[in-house]
């Protein structure tokens, strides 16, 4: 997950719309959006996950760390969850998230909550055009002037990832790959 992540915003990470989408709904509903040609911003890209609970707050932090524009927490609605408690605990993270992100004084809109079945595609290409016009409310100076000065807080709220045994050794394989398919974008 933290190599898709790295990946994903590689370049211009400010521009990018991280969409972290639950297997059984979210990610269907994107899928539905995307099958029924509904128009939304190209500047989404999107993560699955298992289930809203797996979506780890570590995740959260590394992505904006990293520069990520705006993040989208998605998952199923709360009677439709296919772990049946599962939507109940990624819920309450999110509400966790939302509140700290607001005493960093986040620009409102950047990290956005909801809850999308796979029969809601609509709802998706919607969800992500308004995160796009949040962003291009932020005039860039802003945005990456906020995206450097959350970035220390960001870097503090990390606490799990060093502990996992392998993922120092594979970051800095990522690293290298990013590199590479960084450079390889800058000269073509």
């Amino acid at each position: 997950m933290l190599s898709q992540i790295r990946t994903l915003l590689a370049v211009e990470p400010e521009k990018k719309i991280l969409a972290f989408r639950c297997q059984w709904c979210s990610y269907g509903g994107a899928d539905l959006a995307g099958t029924s040609h509904f128009e939304y911003s190209a500047n989404e890209r999107g993560l699955r996950v298992m289930c809203s609970a797996r979506m780890d707050a570590d995740l959260i932090y590394e992505a904006y760390r990293l520069g990520a524009g705006a993040i989208l927490y998605s998952g199923c609605h709360p009677q439709d969850c296919h772990y049946i408690t599962g939507q109940i605990s990624g819920a309450k993270r999110a509400a966790r998230l939302e509140k700290m992100f607001e005493r960093m004084q986040m620009s409102p809109g950047r990290f956005r909550v909801e809850w999308i079945s796979a029969a809601e595609g609509d709802k998706y290409a919607r969800v992500i055009n308004e995160m796009q016009a949040t962003l291009d409310a932020i005039p860039e100076d802003v945005l990456k002037a906020e995206i450097e000065r959350l970035r220390p807080e960001m870097e503090k709220k990390l606490t799990k990832l060093e502990d996992v045994p392998g993922v120092a050794q594979a970051m800095v394989q990522v690293d290298f790959i990013v590199d590479e398919m960084v450079g390889k974008e800058k000269t073509a």
